[in-house]
């Protein structure tokens, strides 16, 4: 726990900015008053462009509030959450794909083709890249499940639609945050 305001000194550059925000904001009371409480609520459906925000981030945003809320009961600040009062709607996900962010058959085929040319014949780099894109258009491996995988992982049979048995996955997070010094780990 931070030491209280009456138990430390604050630091001269943002003791104005501590001012301005506690003249800017609302008291916290003011949320025990369910049009306020469904203000807010509301405010999270519009970023500050005014466009409308993800189904995603509104969630986001009023999980963290809610949990700030429940911070604030424990606290004694209120005997119970002020949104329990509060009659609010999710924004509604859409379940449909936008064609234009998603790859149809014929750009597939035509990616796959232009990646190929990676690279010189010799490296078969762009071969390898063909597999890669190739498993994830077709299959719909995740790109740590794709550089996972291996032949004995396939079933491919001369005709028809083959099968991939996912056993591992090799995530890219970064060679400070493994054991191995690798930027890679293999999970599974």
């Amino acid at each position: 726990m931070l030491p209280g305001p009456g138990e430390r000194e604050v630091p001269t550059e943002i003791e104005d900015t501590l001012h301005w925000i506690a003249k800017a904001s609302r008291p916290l009371n003011d949320l025990a008053d369910p049009v306020t409480a469904r203000e807010v609520l509301d405010s999270f459906k519009i970023h500050l462009d005014g466009k409308a925000a993800a189904a995603e981030t509104v969630r986001r945003k009023r999980y963290s509030f809610v949990n700030a809320l429940h911070y604030a009961v424990d606290l004694g600040e209120f005997k119970e959450n002020p949104l329990i009062a509060v009659r609010w709607q999710k924004p509604k996900v859409s379940s449909e794909v936008d064609p234009r962010l998603v790859v149809n058959p014929q750009q597939a085929v035509s990616l796959l083709h232009a990646v190929s040319y990676v690279g010189g014949y010799r490296r078969a780099r762009g071969r390898r890249l063909v597999g890669l894109f190739a498993c994830m258009y077709f299959a719909g491996l995740r790109p740590a499940e794709d550089i996972g995988l291996s032949e004995a992982d396939l079933t491919l049979p001369e005709h028809g639609w083959g099968t991939v048995l996912l056993h591992r996955t090799r995530p890219s997070v970064g060679k400070q945050w493994t054991d191995s010094g690798r930027a890679t780990t293999t999970e599974g």
